[in-house]
Parts: C-alpha cells; structure tokens; sequence
C-alpha cells in the first residue's frame, strides 16, 4: 500500500476536499453503530472499527471519505444501557442526503464501508436508490465479514471478541479495558445462534442480544496483540482497496 494520506473531509480544507472530488470523483461512506460491547469495550466500537479501516481505504482509492452518524440501526441491542438505535427509513434518509450532497459536487461513485450488520438492509436500499435516481455507481464493503474470512482459523467474529478488540486497539487504544473481559457468554452455545441468524437460507430474526449472549458479548481475546491489530486493519483495508477497484471497473 502507498503512503497514507489524509482524505477525512472533517480534517480538510475546502480546496482539499474539491480536489480529491475533481481527482477521484468518489465518495466513501463508514458505517458503523453505538451499541453495549461487553465491559471492556466502547460502545462506539463499530464507529472506531470501521474509520480504522476507511481512512486507509480512502487514502488507497484516494477518495473523499466523508463523516456520518455514529450511530445506526441496532434494536438488536436496545435492551442495554449504552444503546442508540436509528429507525431505518432515518437511516436511510441520512445515506440519501449526506450522497446527495456529494453528488452535487461531482460525485460518480460511492462506496459504503460497513462494520455493523444492522445496518445493511438500509445500506443496500439507500444505494439502489442512489443508483436509480442519480445515476451514479455504488459498491458495499462489508469490513466486518471481510475480517471473519481472512482471520478464518484464528478467530471467529463473535461480538466484543478479539476480532472487534484489535480495529479499536489499532484506532482508540486508550478505550479498551481489557482487564474487565472477565463475564463472556457461553462460547459454544453463542456460536450457535449467531450462526442460525447469519444463515443465508433459513434464519430467525433475533429480538435481543441476549439470545446470543445473555451478558452482551462472548469470544476469547486470545490473539490480541498491538502488532496484530496494526496487521488487521492493514490487511482488511488493503483486501477492500484491491476489491473495489475491480468492482468499480467492472460496473462501468
């Protein structure tokens, strides 16, 4: 990957952030969720995930990554303190506008870079409507899945585990508590539900977290180290860069 560079529009200039429009002509949107990790996570740890890995993406594809909510939609986790849900035509409409804004400036493509699974329902609405009204070409990053397939057999993405530790540890090392990981949920048991939910064919819809974690979180941490942290947001970013390249080539 080439020299990172800033291209996070909160931290430009007006003339910056035109450039790098009048460059690339693409906009990269992070979402993420403010939702309960357990005691020794933030609870904007889906926000701090995925702008880990989104400003290396936009200064690979040299993109103009834009701000956007915090906060996404999450009811999945309501029943603890320390939870924010957006509904999902808000959440929607918030996609629709911040795009639009950019759109106005010369924007031809979007990428959405996703950490949080709630949110991809209305992710994938808001771009088809995107597409269909202005023209434009959007491709979905799902950060998180990615993350499962390349640490495949070291770890799994299980919530407030080592694989949602790590991107925070590369971003926000001074939020994590570690030594608080001392109450996760049955492990085996966890992993059962969760996988009855991400199941592509025939799966519930789950009302509370507590179904899959009666204290809100499982997973070891077992791999949890300052230098893979560094490696995973540099591998997951890289993974997306090379990925939307080809995608975005491919859908003109």
């Amino acid at each position: 990957m080439t020299s990172e560079t800033n291209n996070y529009l909160l931290e430009l200039t007006q003339p910056e952030a035109e450039a790098i429009l009048r460059r690339s002509q693409l906009a990269i949107i992070p979402n993420g969720s403010v939702e309960q990790h357990g005691p020794h996570l933030p609870c904007g740890t889906d926000h701090y995930c995925i702008m880990a890995i989104a400003r290396k993406v936009a200064s690979g594809l040299d993109g103009l990554l834009l701000p956007f909510s915090h906060t996404g939609v999450t009811p999945f986790h309501a029943s603890f303190a320390g939870t924010l849900t957006l509904r999902q035509e808000t959440y929607v409409n918030l996609l629709l506008d911040t795009a639009v804004s950019v759109i106005n400036h010369g924007v031809q493509k979007i990428l959405f870079v996703n950490w949080h699974e709630g949110n991809t329902t209305s992710i994938n609405y808001a771009a088809s409507q995107l597409q269909k009204e202005y023209g434009v070409t959007c491709v979905v990053a799902q950060a998180c899945y990615i993350t499962e397939q390349l640490y495949k057999g070291e770890a799994d993405l299980t919530h407030a585990g080592a694989l949602e530790v790590l991107p925070v540890m590369a971003y926000r090392p001074d939020l994590l508590k570690l030594e608080r990981a001392t109450n996760p949920s049955p492990y085996e048991a966890a992993k059962e539900v969760d996988a009855l939910r991400r199941s592509k064919s025939v799966y519930p819809i789950l009302k509370d977290i507590r179904q899959i974690a009666p204290t809100g979180w499982y997973g070891d941490l077992d791999i949890v180290s300052e230098e893979k942290a560094a490696e995973l947001v540099e591998r997951v970013s890289g993974e997306i860069i090379t990925a939307a390249q080809q995608v975005f080539e491919r859908m003109q």
